[in-house]
């Protein structure tokens, strides 16, 4: 295939177009939420997509990654992937989902009903990791429109439902829980309506499909069954396990002394992830320019460098900003912008991870990675556990630092260990 650099622009841009629409989402998401909850109520939501946020990874089974690597390889196999891929999906949400609402229920102070929380269980679980992976076959397709157009729809269809319940219903975290599983759970069918009627059978051998050539020409036929499947996406479920412990364990800690302090936690959190989205746009744009240059690790450190420049600034852009929070969404949120002040500079830790990272892929040290990831959320959870108790937001905040610097000291590590040069 030929390299087209005009093609390859318009692509970047209309994902990144539908990332900004997908972060104004939930920009105004937290805004409306965070002033018409309150700081507990907002909190107790926050923790429990964080408990629930545990198990997406479980549930998607790596498919989302498999479908994107096998099927843009293989296009002509991108159908029959994604039965098997939706099967095994249906099997994992299925065992996943009643474990994640005990472990909502267990491991959180008392918030809402259990069967709010199960709702909710079910649209973090096995709603989110649906969509990505039917968004993922858009991308496999090369269809950029598409795929950022399906992971903008969610946060906007629960802002919609937020506008109608906020309008019309008092501050009630119970119906806020419903409305978000609700709004959650149809866009995850109709988006699934529209794409699976053209998925293709899982066995094209049957005697029906045989008799018809257009689909066996269309859909093709690759013998790989379900536990291979599942075995090639075991990497991708545990690196993506790995980062939500990391960065989301704090919040059930952090529960056991109030929500309050989840919730002004949880808004820092949300105001870094949208103040670096061009940071991480700019992340994403220079990984195949890095791995196609001649001079890969010239290209990496004189343009990491840069990078971490930006986030530096951008850091004390935030830490200017900081004040701003309380005014934004009210005095009980005050704390948020001591925390939001603390974390700014998180950003630019996580870069030199990344520039780590891609270091180690670049020896040919990738299946080192999985150890990183690994070492760093194991430093996430441990030190949330020693450091929250008796420090509070504190501690969260050291904890999140404390698993980047774990990361950051384990690539050194590893890349003294000899690998295959690239």
């Amino acid at each position: 295939m030929s390299w087209r650099p005009g093609a390859y622009a318009r692509d970047g841009l209309r994902v990144f177009g539908w990332l900004v629409l997908r972060a104004a989402a939930q920009a105004i998401t937290v805004l409306l939420l965070a002033r018409w909850l309150g700081a507990s109520q907002y909190g107790a939501f926050v923790a429990a997509v964080a408990v629930a946020s545990f198990f997406t990874p479980l549930a998607s089974m790596g498919m989302a990654a498999v479908i994107l690597g096998d099927g843009a390889r293989t296009p002509q196999e991108i159908d029959v992937l994604l039965r098997k891929a939706v099967r095994l999906w249906l099997r994992a949400s299925l065992a996943v989902t009643p474990i994640a609402v005990v472990a909502i229920y267990a491991s959180l102070p008392p918030a809402a009903p259990l069967a709010a929380l199960a709702a909710l269980a079910l649209a973090e679980v096995a709603a989110v990791s649906l969509v990505e992976l039917l968004a993922r076959v858009a991308q496999a397709k090369q269809r950029a429109g598409y795929y950022g157009a399906i992971l903008a729809g969610l946060p906007w269809s629960r802002l919609a439902v937020l506008l109608v319940l906020a309008a019309w219903v008092e501050p009630s975290l119970d119906a806020w829980v419903l409305a978000y599983a609700v709004a959650s759970l149809l866009y995850a069918a109709v988006i699934a309506a529209v794409i699976l009627p053209r998925a293709c059978p899982t066995d094209l051998t049957q005697p029906q499909y045989m008799r018809n050539p257009a689909t066996v020409g269309r859909c093709g036929y690759k013998s790989l069954s379900a536990a291979n499947l599942a075995r090639e996406g075991t990497p991708f479920v545990a690196g993506a396990l790995a980062s939500r412990l990391q960065a989301e364990f704090n919040k059930p800690v952090l529960a056991q002394l109030g929500y309050a302090q989840v919730g002004a936690f949880g808004v820092a959190q949300r105001v870094i992830d949208l103040a670096t989205l061009p940071l991480a746009a700019l992340q994403e744009a220079l990984w195949p320019r890095v791995f196609a240059t001649p001079h890969p690790y010239a290209r990496l450190w004189r343009t990491g460098a840069i990078l971490l420049l930006l986030a530096l600034t951008a850091g004390g852009g935030l830490v200017m900003a900081a004040p701003l929070l309380p005014w934004l969404l009210g005095p009980e949120y005050a704390p948020a912008a001591e925390i939001l002040a603390l974390l700014a500079f998180l950003p630019a830790v996580q870069w030199l991870r990344n520039l780590g990272n891609a270091y180690l892929m670049l020896r040919g040290q990738s299946q080192k990675l999985s150890l990183v990831y690994a070492a760093a959320a194991a430093a996430g959870v441990l030190l949330a556990v020693l450091l929250v108790p008796p420090h509070g937001v504190d501690g969260a905040v050291w904890a999140m630092y404390g698993g980047e610097g774990m990361a950051i000291i384990t690539q050194g590590i590893l890349s003294w260990i000899p690998g295959r040069k690239a």
